[in-house]
């Protein structure tokens, strides 16, 4: 009898392996269009909530999810007594993340987290493989590991990392090389670092609310009620917005500067060539202060070794300009050549666009913003016609030259009139039949490590005419650099020039030195493939000269010119430099965290972070430029520098990507998970400590501000408005029609203009 039972386990367990063995492969995605790009590329078949097939012989079924269905949970359900009214209930900051279901969108249509996690708890029950095919980045990777953990999920995990695209081919090459789970978890963990790091900022932002409430900062922040008086900072948020006040202040305090261009007319054996009066600036010269002379600082950027660069010298003095000038003429007669050097240069092709390239590229084509363009490209991936869309790199990986995946995605492009020459001749010359160029490897293809690599179309054909006008317009920009890096480099011969005059200079040298650059296009490779794009040059033919040779100065021409403010930051504009901040650092080092962690915030947030700052009304749109608004100033100028420098979140994009490369190490990545994170908590406490030292104890509900309403924009006081219209007559303009109707900009049209009533 016992053998008999003994005999019957066996037979059992032998038979529960068995099902286990075919157990169903689960496929995870993290939208439905995701999933239905995916089964369509594996002939899987879509029903309901979910979809069917087979993969390696197993029945596989595929489902998604619809962004993070799990998340921390608030600051009050892991601290009740965390207030918005009171900061010292905020102190300590919690030590535990606790997660639950992510709370349903307001307004939002269709399934809530919670359905969409009961068909995949449901599908995991039954599966003995799941296979990650979401987003391939950090969040996306974040959004799978989040509900294995939460269902408790034990068995195997790979990783269908879609970084070639959702196109057929793409699709059934990336599940023929999948990823071990174990590979990829550090992008989990790194997620979970950045999460959990920017959940801290919450005690911030309730105890910085609170504060501004109670008329702690200033007469700006905290007016109004509810979501219109919160006092947002956050890691990213902070630092960009102070890029755009920094920027904002400095045109509006530039100063204008008269100053004069000297060019001097050089004869070269007959041969007339301009050259720019370029004196050399020391120290001590910038020190003897001379005459006619006014300094500002230098626009160069420092590289990686270098010193910091010496002021540059603008030339204000008419009076000595003109002395100068009659020098000059006298001893122009003997003015010589003193140096020339000539070389042939490559000028390699832009490279294929990276998201924020892209993004600048549709604003200039169409004024999109950064966001809109964002939603087209990923309109395309999602159709399967791009490869991945939210990438730091524009580079290309190697296994993207060979003839099988080159040539595809170049032939169906020679079915557009707008490529088809530029197409079909790329495509000749690296097969090797062309007769004006041999094969050669484009420098847009590269041996280093990416994980998401530049935006290039897919071996999917594309039919323009069923696009709207925004996607044929995006499909067009990333079709048109993609053919375009792979033309040859442009040649350019290059040659620099150096004259001297006899003479005093500006600068007290006893020689005048003029300097020039003249090019001349030998091959314009590149330059072809789209003509009327082609880049202009002098094209000058090089001068045969040698050292000391006869220049006479012929001419001396004086062109006056007045310095500029830099730029105001456009959508286009901002978002390039979120990612480029770092080549603004003076520390080399920070400038080389910036530069490799490619500056502030990843692609799939650069956008959101704008729109964030406008929705709080931080920055203002006014045409096509972003100004920031005295709301936003305050704030920045209430806040410690470390909150506001670029560095600081620079820092944090550094440790996490070296979290991600801890790959099969997850007990690792797991301590410096929580290393960072409690560094970053250790922090925020100490602020929260400072401010209840600056403010001192608050406690009960906040005192209602002059003017607020429980819905809608505050009325101005019948006091604020008949200051407001005093001075709309004394600048004779008439007052604004929102100063009439909105306290908060009644109440910035009087502080902006207010002087105007102070006596002289």
């Amino acid at each position: 009898m016992a053998a008999t039972e003994q005999s019957g386990r066996r037979k059992g367990q032998r038979t529960n392996r068995a099902s286990e063995g075919k157990k169903n492969v689960v496929v995870l995605a993290e939208k439905r269009d995701q999933a239905r790009q995916i089964a369509e590329a594996m002939g899987w078949r879509m029903s309901g909530d979910f979809g069917t097939g087979t993969f390696n012989g197993q029945k596989a079924v595929i489902v998604w999810a619809s962004g993070h269905l799990v998340e921390i949970q608030e600051p009050q359900e892991i601290k009740p007594d965390a207030s918005w009214s009171n900061p010292a209930t905020l102190l300590p900051i919690p030590r535990s993340f606790d997660m639950r279901v992510s709370k349903p969108n307001n307004g939002r249509k269709g399934k809530s987290p919670s359905q969409y996690l009961k068909v995949i708890r449901e599908q995991l029950r039954q599966a003995g493989e799941v296979i990650i095919s979401t987003d391939p980045d950090r969040e996306g990777t974040a959004i799978a590991w989040q509900l294995l953990e939460h269902c408790r999920f034990k068995g195997s995990v790979k990783h269908a990392w879609l970084v070639d695209g959702l196109d057929k081919s793409a699709v059934q090459k990336t599940f023929h090389r999948l990823k071990t789970g174990d590979e990829m978890k550090s992008w989990f963990r790194a997620s979970e670092a950045r999460s959990r790091s920017d959940w801290a900022y919450q005690f911030a932002v309730r105890a910085l609310t609170c504060y501004a409430r109670h008329g702690k900062m200033g007469n700006l922040l905290g007016q109004g009620s509810g979501r219109e008086s919160v006092v947002s900072v956050g890691r990213v948020q902070t630092p960009t917005l102070t890029m755009v006040v920094e920027r904002c202040r400095e045109i509006r305090n530039f100063v204008p500067k008269d100053h004069f261009l000297i060019e001097g007319q050089f004869d070269l054996a007959g041969q007339q060539v301009a050259a720019l009066y370029k004196p050399v600036v020391t120290a001590e010269i910038i020190d003897a202060a001379p005459a006619g002379v006014e300094w500002e600082p230098s626009k160069r950027i420092v590289k990686d070794g270098e010193s910091e660069p010496l002021d540059t010298p603008l030339f204000t003095g008419q009076q000595e300009v003109q002395s100068f000038r009659e020098r000059l003429l006298a001893a122009g007669d003997k003015a010589i050549v003193v140096g020339s050097k000539t070389r042939e240069l490559k000028r390699q092709p832009p490279l294929p666009c990276d998201l924020a390239e892209f993004q600048a590229e549709m604003h200039k084509a169409s004024g999109l913003t950064a966001s809109k363009a964002q939603k087209v490209l990923e309109k395309l991936y999602n159709d399967g016609l791009v490869t991945y869309p939210r990438t730091e790199h524009a580079e290309l990986p190697l296994s993207l030259y060979e003839p099988g995946e080159r040539n595809p995605v170049l032939d169906h492009l020679t079915n557009h009139a707008q490529f088809s020459m530029a197409a079909s001749r790329a495509r000749d010359i690296h097969n090797g039949q062309d007769t004006g160029y041999p094969s050669f490897k484009p420098s847009c293809f590269t041996k280093k490590p990416m994980e998401h690599y530049g935006i290039i179309p897919t071996r999917k054909a594309a039919h323009l005419d069923r696009m709207n006008s925004l996607e044929r317009q995006a499909y067009e920009i990333v079709a048109h650099r993609y053919i375009q890096a792979l033309w040859p480099p442009a040649l350019i011969r290059e040659q620099k020039l150096g004259f001297a005059v006899p003479c005093e200079d500006l600068l007290g040298h006893p020689h005048s030195r003029f300097a020039t650059t003249l090019n001349m296009v030998l091959d314009p490779g590149w330059q072809q493939a789209f003509p009327s794009e082609r880049e202009k040059e002098t094209d000058i033919q090089p001068v045969p000269v040698t050292r000391h040779m006869p220049a006479p100065l012929k001419n001396v021409e004086l062109k006056t010119r007045t310095t500029r403010p830099p730029a105001w930051f456009t959508d286009r504009t901002l978002i390039k430099a979120m990612k480029s901040v770092g080549r603004f650092v003076r520390d080399p080092q920070l400038r080389k965290i910036l530069r490799d962690s490619a500056g502030i915030g990843t692609p799939a947030t650069r956008s959101t972070i704008l729109e964030t700052l406008l929705a709080r009304e931080f920055i203002a749109r006014k045409g096509n430029r972003l100004e920031s608004t005295p709301k936003g100033e305050a704030l920045i100028d209430d806040l410690p520098s470390w909150f506001v420098q670029v560095e600081t979140t620079a820092v944090w994009e550094d440790w996490l990507n070296r979290i991600c490369e801890l790959r099969r190490d997850d007990e690792t990545a797991c301590q410096q998970r929580d290393k960072f994170v409690f560094r970053q908590l250790d922090r925020l406490e100490g602020y929260l400590q400072e401010l209840q030292q600056r403010h001192g104890a608050i406690s009960g509900s906040a005192p209602r501000r002059s003017g607020a309403s429980s819905s809608g924009p505050r009325k101005p006081t019948p006091k604020m408005l008949a200051f407001a219209n005093v001075i709309a007559r004394t600048l004779g303009q008439p007052l604004p029609r929102d100063v009439t109707q909105n306290g908060r900009a009644c109440s910035q049209y009087i502080d902006k203009n207010k002087s105007c009533l102070e006596p002289s």
